[in-house]
């Protein structure tokens, strides 16, 4: 067996999980194109895909065995692997997929539509405040999404970037305290990127409400779901015997949640809880774990939701040919996308280039440049506001000087967005080409001015993965500069000695799937034809249909008033 399947693997963990696959679950007729279907499913699970559609001839992978799906279907049922409760496999008509997932899928949905009841029990102690000047500005999706905050304990509400879903949460949880203002109403997101800018959202939109509600608004809670349910080394530490005290939640980018916390939220709220996801189906899955948002949205689940779900369809931002590009995308797919980009002229918004793969792009060197000079710039401005005696201890909250909030400002401008790590225009490549070969091994040498970005999760110094920072300081004074909401939900920022931080990474430029929850009015999008670098340099295809599809509209549709792609002309096909 060893050295029949030898090298006919992607990886050796599916060499290893075909050994002991065939070891737990002997198959009643063993044929080597079961090594494709493994390949196959692994490569899915990579991207966040749990279903693979046999029908679909997989792109980013060179099938050992020919005649596929035929083939590779029938080895399958004579295997035995798709046969009983207990088999390894599920075949459900041309899908395929992992039993453990596909089970941990139908386990969630379960929970949600356990939960999925009417309600009509808040308060009428107050009267209702919602009325027609509340509402004047939202349009008929919204109001209706509004109006089930009275009735429906679950809530789901999807809708592209820029079609008002933070304004419709606003109201929605404006309507539940006009009902209770003694409701415990909590905000949470995957990453506290997207928790803060639920929050800073929020606080923007109360301006002109009354005190008492403005208060009440403002006091809400916003953090990551792993800091509610208090996630540690052995799982999370709230959970169905230390239930969360709420009346209400409001999940904001349900696209990037997975099943582990999906599940774990579900279990540790309290059965009246009335839950509110909220999020882009569109957007790419969450990586190895499949992505319930997206399946909760395919046809045969969404029938079961149809009387509390609202998509939003109208935007209000990404215009122009931003808009055009992103409508392409959705309603025509990759190659008509391709298509009007290359035919189209470059406009106020939009522009296309073409470079070369043996170097970093001109304009992305250009951009690159000035982004990094201004950021010296204004980080150097930052010293002189910052107090003596908070540079003598390893963390300390500073005020917001003008210039630290300008500066922070100043970092949300720009992203510069690659769909891998690895190969010529790779994230790692654009940090190598900056801070030099040997920045990974040399991360005390980054200058005061570089952008870092937090790789882990620590609630004791208030950082979560993703959060973006800068170094500020030399020498003994070298300290990372944070924004970070408070205990008391207040958004402070932070001077953090280094050795307080696990896990950080450069963050000039970033994966696009990091950029999941986050905006800039700049963004810079290089796209290295359709196939993948690994770390070796061996160049690999890459993209499934679908998953370059997501790729592409997640990115674009981060940029709030620029967008450049860059490609790679033909000699390096």
């Amino acid at each position: 067996m060893k050295e029949t399947l030898k090298n006919k693997f992607s990886t050796d963990l599916n060499k290893s999980l075909l050994a002991t696959l065939t070891r737990y679950f002997p198959p009643i007729e063993f044929n080597e194109a079961l090594i494709d279907v493994v390949n196959v499913l692994m490569d899915g699970l990579s991207r966040g895909d749990v279903y693979i559609n046999m029908r679909e001839i997989p792109k980013n992978l060179e099938l050992k065995y020919k005649g596929w799906p035929s083939f590779h279907k029938k080895v399958l049922l004579e295997s035995g692997w798709t046969k009983g409760d207990k088999s390894p496999i599920v075949l459900n008509g041309e899908l395929i997929s992992w039993r453990r997932t596909h089970n941990e899928i139908k386990e969630t949905i379960h929970k949600i539509l356990v939960r999925n009841q009417s309600i009509n029990k808040l308060s009428k102690e107050f009267p209702v405040r919602i009325n027609s000047k509340n509402l004047k500005h939202l349009n008929i999706q919204q109001i209706e999404a509004v109006n089930l905050v009275e009735s429906e304990q679950i809530i789901l509400l999807s809708g592209g970037p820029g079609t008002g879903k933070t304004s419709t949460i606003l109201q929605m949880l404006l309507q539940a305290l006009t009902k209770n203002r003694t409701l415990v109403i909590a905000m949470a997101a995957p990453t506290g990127k997207a928790a803060k800018k639920l929050k800073d959202t929020i606080q923007v939109g109360i301006e002109d409400f009354e005190d008492t509600l403005k208060d009440k608004l403002s006091n809400i809670p916003s953090k990551t779901l792993h800091k509610w349910l208090e996630a540690g080394p052995n799982g999370f530490r709230r959970n169905s015997k230390r239930l969360l005290n709420l009346d209400l939640i409001v999940v904001d980018e349900m696209s990037m949640v997975d099943l582990s916390t999906i599940n774990g939220l579900l279990d540790s709220l309290p059965k009246s809880c009335q839950i509110i996801l909220v999020g882009d189906p569109d957007q790419l899955l969450p990586i190895g774990s499949g992505g319930i948002w997206q399946i909760l949205h395919d046809k045969g689940t969404k029938t079961n939701f149809q009387s509390n779900s609202v998509k939003l369809t109208k935007s209000y931002r990404n215009k122009g040919d931003i808009a055009l590009l992103r409508n392409t995308l959705k309603d025509r797919g990759v190659d008509a996308f391709w298509d009007l980009l290359s035919m189209k002229e470059d406009s106020s918004n939009t522009s296309h280039y073409l470079s070369s793969l043996k170097s970093i792009p001109d304009k992305v060197v250009s951009t690159l440049f000035n982004y990094r000079k201004k950021l010296k710039e204004l980080t150097a401005n930052c010293i002189n506001y910052i107090p003596t005696e908070a540079w003598q201890s390893s963390m300390n909250e500073i005020n917001q000087s003008v210039e630290i909030i300008k500066l922070f400002k100043f970092i949300d401008n720009l992203l510069i967005l690659c769909p891998q790590k690895y190969g010529p225009w790779g994230v790692k490549k654009i940090h190598e080409f900056l801070l030099g070969n040997k920045f990974e091994e040399e991360v005390h040498k980054w200058e005061q001015g570089t952008p870092i970005m937090a790789r882990s999760n620590q609630p004791e110094i208030g950082l979560a993965n993703g959060d973006v920072g800068i170094i500020i300081g030399n020498g003994k004074k070298r300290r990372f500069l944070f924004n970070v909401f408070s205990e008391e939900q207040r958004l402070v920022t932070r001077l953090i000695n280094p050795s307080r931080l696990n896990m950080y990474d450069a963050a000039y430029a970033m994966t696009i799937h990091k950029a999941q929850g986050s905006e800039a009015d700049q963004v810079l999008l290089l796209w290295p034809s359709t196939s993948k670098f690994t770390e070796d340099n061996t160049l690999k295809n890459f993209y499934s249909d679908d998953n370059e599809k997501r790729m592409l509209y997640t990115a674009i549709t981060r940029a709030k008033k620029q967008l450049l792609v860059i490609t790679n002309k033909e000699e390096d096909y």
